[in-house]
């Protein structure tokens, strides 16, 4: 008697497929940092243009090449560098370094289209092989301050100061901060006193008090500014009888101005 035994037929087997296993062996995985890619290319309708056309360059960036050698499906290259250190790239890294800078991760098609090179269209397959991954780019310093203060916001070193800024890192009151902006719209010039009641006074349907009332409060209100702000490298100084009051902006400096 003739048993028969039924072998398993090899196609029904699904091979799970590896994500390096698509890419041909030369260097698929090189990248270029942001500021590069955008200096060499414009991205329009989700392709890359060369922005200087040299050559018998077409407007258009890159070649179709056909993966034989993998049997993978055609991506689109870009050759850049000498003809004697001529690297290819693919352009969908290209793409991604112009709109992000470097990536740690093989990337693919959504639609599985891998000639769609919009960035809508690109996601991850898998992080890149260790000895293919980016370098990261070295932490940026951060500047220091001139003013010896951070933005409340961004916590970044204050490079330029404005008015609503000191307001807030001085502890400047509301009335305070009126005169002070009223001063620093002069930009260093001088800011007559009629400027800074006007200022004080905006939200006052009658326009404030007296004027001896409203000098009164400019002189207790300018006191006390003036010692919120010393060593901040922002004072106001006194032009002279009646000529009105101006900025000076300096690097963390002492205040010496002449009271009010």
């Amino acid at each position: 008697m003739n048993i028969f035994v039924k072998k398993p037929r090899l196609s029904s087997y699904r091979k799970i497929e590896n994500p390096l296993d698509r890419f041909p062996s030369w260097q698929t995985f090189n990248q270029i940092d942001k500021e590069r890619a955008r200096a060499l290319f414009d991205y329009r309708d989700g392709k890359l243009y060369w922005r200087n056309m040299v050559g018998r360059r077409r407007p258009e960036a890159g070649s179709e090449l056909m993966r034989k050698t993998t049997g993978g499906d055609p991506v689109w290259v870009i050759s850049l560098g000498s003809r004697q250190e001529v690297r290819r790239y693919m352009r969908c890294y290209l793409v991604w370094n112009w709109h992000y800078g470097k990536t740690d991760r093989i990337l693919r098609p959504l639609d599985g289209d891998h000639l769609n090179d919009c960035i809508g269209n690109i996601g991850f397959a898998g992080p890149l092989p260790q000895e293919d991954m980016p370098e990261p780019a070295p932490a940026p310093q951060p500047l220091e301050s001139k003013y010896g203060v951070n933005c409340p916001c961004c916590g970044a070193g204050v490079q330029v100061m404005t008015a609503d800024l000191a307001t807030q890192v001085y502890g400047i009151t509301e009335q305070q901060a009126r005169i002070l902006r009223a001063i620093w719209s002069g930009k260093g010039k001088p800011v007559h006193m009629e400027r800074v009641f006007s200022e004080m006074y905006a939200d006052d349907p009658d326009g404030g008090p007296t004027q001896e009332k409203m000098y009164l409060a400019f002189k207790v209100a300018m006191s006390h500014l003036r010692t919120k702000l010393e060593g901040s490298g922002i004072s106001v100084e006194t032009v002279g009888y009646r000529q009105g009051y101006r900025l000076i902006l300096g690097d963390r400096a002492t205040s010496s101005d002449s009271p009010a």
